[in-house]
């Protein structure tokens, strides 16, 4: 993903990035600095994690057709932002048949890649944290808190740092800092 401006990450790629740092602070500070204003990934956490925004499709995963074509390039979540509060309790959809919800849902999922496709299902079921365990709401409130998250679930209780922790801490965030360096002087080369 080396040389990708942040906002052309997909949301899997993101999740996956954040997923692999090792420590909390690391994460907030990337979510921070390099996808804070990457909308929908900031709509697909408020999807999964505030308990005001409630899907009105099934649970699961609907049938859609999810196998590589060799027609254009899938779509990105980019083109799809209007189109969220359609698959939530909101006017928009209110105004809607369930049949037509579905058929913009599903016609959103296969324009997609099939990975941003199942981070959409498993957020409008509230079920992200399945495939990515670290993720949890105290880390999205603390990394993003415009986004409001409205959630009843016990605060995580804070934890004191071994040395340990605090070294690896800093050895992956110097890593961190070294491969944006790399990427910043390689633009820079390039320009």
């Amino acid at each position: 993903m080396n040389n990708i401006k942040p906002r052309d990450y997909q949301v899997f790629e993101i999740l996956k990035e954040i997923d692999s740092i090792k420590h909390r602070q690391n994460k907030i500070e990337t979510f921070q600095t390099k996808f804070s204003d990457h909308t929908p990934l900031l709509r697909i956490l408020k999807m999964n994690f505030c308990n005001t925004i409630v899907s009105v499709l099934p649970e699961g995963q609907p049938p859609f057709n999810d196998e590589e074509s060799d027609g254009p390039q899938p779509s990105s979540l980019w083109s799809y932002i209007q189109q969220f509060p359609i698959i939530v309790q909101s006017a928009q959809s209110a105004k809607m048949k369930m049949i037509q919800i579905e058929r913009v849902f599903i016609e959103m999922l296969e324009a997609i890649e099939v990975e941003e496709a199942e981070i959409i299902c498993l957020a409008k079921d509230k079920r992200l944290t399945e495939r990515f365990p670290t993720l949890t709401v105290d880390l999205i409130k603390e990394a993003f808190p415009s986004l409001n998250i409205q959630n009843d679930a016990p605060p995580e209780p804070e934890k004191e740092w071994t040395q340990e922790e605090k070294a690896e801490y800093l050895l992956d965030r110097a890593k961190r800092l070294k491969e944006e360096a790399k990427e910043k002087n390689a633009e820079a080369r390039r320009l």
